[in-house]
């Protein structure tokens, strides 16, 4: 039986967690991702203006360090996720009772059907 997600005592409070998880994950792939197109940048133009390889390796070391950071961090920012929803299950929140109200659906997941439970044959 699905339950009206906002008469949860806590409704207000798990959405603005959630979102804020979810803007800290999209904030740490679009770091991931502008890190990798700045080393991509530095290796074509340095190459594109013939200068020595050499030359950017200082440079390309740190963005190496940098994108190894970001790359943990969005590991640990999941394993975090995985922790608020213990929480919410905690606090009797939980996707299977929220449906496609839960607040870490995407539209895809909403909307794709629950498997049915494996009934046992005697």
């Amino acid at each position: 039986m699905r339950v009206d997600p906002t008469n949860h005592p806590q409704y207000q409070n798990i959405l603005a967690v959630s979102a804020a998880v979810l803007a800290a994950e999209r904030d740490v792939d679009k770091s991931i991702l502008a890190l990798s197109n700045l080393v991509a940048t530095t290796i074509e133009q340095y190459a594109d203006a013939k200068l020595p390889a050499h030359m950017a390796q200082s440079a390309l070391t740190k963005l190496a360090q940098a994108l190894s950071v970001n790359v943990e961090g969005r590991r640990l920012l999941g394993e975090a996720h995985l922790e608020y929803g213990r929480t919410a299950k905690v606090l009797g929140a939980t996707p299977d009772d929220w449906g496609p109200n839960w607040p870490c659906y995407t539209t895809e997941e909403a909307a794709k059907p629950k498997p049915s439970p494996l009934r046992r044959v005697a």
